[in-house]
């Protein structure tokens, strides 16, 4: 069950094979995606996390679709946004960010599921984990991460710090059901927001389509790097970005699911943002 009030980390240390999902309240002003990334980046910056984030509406509407990855690159943090059904699995988790810190002594394969985390040898495939319809796959092969056997990064980031950490691969499981309270209300306004595919700025395609999205671009295989606070904080796609720059429809979005953010939240992000790197920095 979603927990409104507060953000559910999961940490991972990979120097004592420990998991720990902890909640904090206070860190609902940072919404979710890069601008919880970024916090958590500096609640943990000692430990050079990787974080894994997703926003409010990650699992519940279309487009919504893809995951915010924040990471430290010799100094500079980072933010990188990959696509598949990561976010969705991560919902069903019942997690809105995952922070893995450390480095492990030998080789890693992380089976997460929901709050539960096996730290396993190198020699398993991540094709026996999870289950079947429920996970999301990483895995790190050949000097490359693919996600769900197609869906990559736009830069080799990820590929670095999985190195350092020692980390073969990660599988994600969520098999938590959430139904918002005001279910018809919800269901409407999801076939709202899918009725507006016409406004995204890809065509329909044949590819492998993002969870949540009925496109099958060619644009999704390679996530993407960079762009609006807002989008980034949803951790929506680019491309839908004509819907989810909308102030209307995300107050809507987030109200029907539960969320009590006000507009002088949504406008403090950049600013927030801006003055976490800064202390980071």
């Amino acid at each position: 069950m979603i927990d409104f009030l507060a953000k559910k980390v999961l940490t991972i240390d990979l120097n004592k094979k420990e998991a720990d999902l902890k909640s904090f309240a206070d860190l609902n002003k940072y919404l979710g995606g890069v601008a919880l990334g970024i916090k958590l980046h500096e609640m943990y910056s000692d430990l050079n996390p990787v974080v894994l984030a997703i926003g409010p509406l990650n699992g519940f509407f279309p487009f919504a679709s893809k995951t915010a990855v924040v990471l430290n690159d010799g100094g500079v943090i980072e933010d990188i946004y990959i696509g598949g059904s990561l976010s969705l699995r991560m919902r069903f988790a019942g997690v809105d960010a995952i922070a893995i810190f450390g480095r492990s002594d030998q080789p890693t394969v992380l089976d997460i599921c929901n709050a539960k985390v096996d730290f396993l040898g190198e020699e398993t495939s991540t094709d026996s984990l999870g289950l079947p319809g429920k996970r999301s796959a990483i895995n790190f092969e050949n000097n490359k991460i693919l996600l769900d056997d197609y869906f990559t990064t736009p830069e080799s980031f990820l590929e670095k710090i999985f190195t350092e950490k020692n980390i073969k691969g990660v599988v994600i499981t969520g098999t938590e059901i959430d139904k918002p309270l005001n279910f018809d209300e919800y269901e409407k306004l999801y076939n709202e927001i899918l009725s507006k595919k016409d406004e995204l700025r890809v065509d329909m395609g044949i590819y492998p389509s993002c969870s949540n999205c009925p496109m099958g671009c060619g644009k999704s295989k390679i996530g993407e790097i960079g762009g609006n606070v807002l989008i980034n904080s949803l951790v929506a796609c680019q491309f839908a970005d004509k819907i989810y720059t909308d102030i209307g429809v995300v107050f809507s979005c987030l109200n029907t699911l539960g969320y009590s953010y006000t507009h002088e939240d949504i406008e403090n992000l950049p600013k927030l943002i801006e003055e976490t790197i800064r202390r980071i920095s």
